[in-house]
Parts: C-alpha cells; sequence; structure tokens
C-alpha cells in the first residue's frame, strides 16, 4: 500500500520522536466511512466504506466492509491484501471481492469483529478501574496496523478535558462488553485534542 495518510492533528505538542506522535499521526476509522472504493482495473466505484475488519488478538485489520450502491444493498469484504491505497478521498482496490455471506462465516468461525461492535466498549485496568469508553480504532492506513483506541470519558469530560488516544496491544483482552488493558498502556494514554479547560487554560 502506497504512503497516504488522514493525519490526526497534534495538538499539544507531542513528542515527534516518540511513539506517541507516530500513534497520533494514524487514520481514524470514523474518517474512512463512506470514502468511496475505486477499482484499480477499470476505474468504477464499487461501493462505499462501512466498516473496518479486524480479529482480536491480531496487530493488522484484515480488511474493509464495503457496501454496493444500488435498488439492493450488498456487503462484501476487501481483504487488506486487495487495497491499493487508503486515501483521503477513496480507497483503490483489486477485484476480485468476497460476498458478504462469506465474511458472516469468518465472523462465526475466526472471531472477526467488525469495528462498531468495539465502540462503546468499556475499558477497564487490570484493577478494575474503569479508564473510558472506545470512541474510535485508530490504524495506520499504509499497512492497516492498528495503532490505538480513542478514549471517551463521557461527554462533560470529553467537553471540558478533550480525548485521549491509548496505544493498541493486540495482547488485550476483548471480550463482548470490556477490553482489559494493562497498567503499563494506561500511563502510555496521550491527550490528542483540547477541551474547553485547555482553550481558555483553566488550570
Amino acid at each position: 500500500m502506497r504512503d497516504n495518510k488522514e493525519y490526526i492533528e497534534n495538538k499539544n505538542g507531542a513528542d515527534a520522536n516518540g511513539d506517541a506522535w507516530k500513534m497520533l499521526q494514524g487514520m481514524k476509522r470514523g474518517k474512512l466511512l463512506g470514502l468511496p472504493v475505486i477499482s484499480a482495473r477499470t476505474g468504477k466505484k464499487m461501493g462505499v466504506v462501512v466498516d473496518i475488519i479486524f480479529k482480536p488478538g491480531q496487530q493488522r485489520i484484515k480488511g474493509l466492509l464495503v457496501s454496493s450502491e444500488g435498488f439492493v444493498e450488498r456487503k462484501r469484504h476487501i481483504p487488506l491484501e486487495r487495497v491499493r491505497t487508503i486515501g483521503r478521498h477513496a480507497v483503490i482496490v483489486d477485484e476480485p471481492l468476497q460476498s458478504h455471506g462469506r465474511v458472516g462465516s469468518l465472523l462465526t468461525e475466526g472471531n472477526i469483529e467488525y469495528g462498531n461492535r468495539i465502540l462503546g466498549r468499556q475499558l477497564l485496568r487490570g484493577d478494575g478501574q474503569e479508564v473510558g469508553l472506545i470512541s474510535d480504532i485508530i490504524f495506520d492506513p499504509n499497512d492497516g496496523r492498528i495503532e490505538g483506541f480513542e478514549i471517551s470519558r463521557g461527554l462533560i469530560d470529553d467537553l471540558l478535558e478533550g480525548r485521549y488516544i491509548l496505544p493498541y496491544d493486540a495482547s488485550n483482552s476483548i471480550n463482548e462488553d470490556a477490553v482489559i488493558v494493562s497498567m503499563e498502556q494506561v500511563q502510555q494514554i496521550k491527550a490528542y485534542n483540547r477541551g474547553i479547560k485547555t482553550l481558555l487554560n483553566i488550570k
């Protein structure tokens, strides 16, 4: 895949030489949704991206879920290896693609998740303390590597403090209701946008 990123703006002066800065340069899942999917062979639009597909325990996403346009909606799975480019305005892919039916069987057999199923799950430390809720997934559009989770701590805290990013660890326990993270991960949480307190310089 070619180098073509949608960058998250770093508004907090993170160290440009550190892992935190690298993580902040990923693409948010929310930015990917709705992008047109274009065939590299024909140049025609094949549909729009409706989700990412990934498998807990693996560092990279498995592919994209695409919805075709027309009277009858059909969803297809694009394996990551068939994605040429994830750009700011479009996704370019190689054909052929798999049907949604195949995706359904993969979800049953291989414990594969859609990104939207992760949103809203609790992030818990190993000691049971809540860190926040997952509000988005951040990945590298060049190679599909999952870089972190965007964390929401509730509407009021988001407005006052802004949101945060937690580095992703493939060893995290991702369950139906919560994701368990290590104390070391929690110590690496970074703020990436500004809340009202920062804007008004309130301590």
